[in-house]
């Protein structure tokens, strides 16, 4: 099930909207992720509501993304985060991969010619 929030934080132009969706505990690639963004946003010092003003994404939304309760986080909301902490180079491609392992693979079906 999915379900959109749309956020716009006072004084700011910018909105963002993410997907949540739900996860089953056999699903640990959203916990994992979220480790790793608790992880850098400690390295950095800051809080969960700094890191929200940084990055112009809600506080619920990195509250969420660090307690793995978003299956699927968008690559626009992961790039902005990115951005709030100040990743660079090597450590922001990891962040991103790992971002990109929570969403599941599509395959598509061919048409019959």
């Amino acid at each position: 099930m999915t379900q959109g929030v749309h956020t716009i934080l006072p004084g700011r132009q910018a909105t963002m909207l993410y997907a949540l969706e739900a996860t089953t505990p056999a699903n640990e690639s959203p916990s994992r992720f979220g480790k790793l963004l608790r992880s850098h946003r400690h390295s950095l010092g800051t809080t969960q509501r700094l890191l929200a003003a940084r990055s112009t994404v809600s506080v619920r939304a990195i509250r969420d993304l660090e307690h793995g309760r978003v299956g699927r986080p968008r690559r626009d909301t992961v790039r902005l985060i990115a951005a709030g902490l100040g990743l660079t180079g090597q450590a922001r491609a990891e962040f991103e991969r790992a971002a990109a392992s929570c969403r599941p693979t599509t395959h598509r079906k061919r048409r019959p010619e």
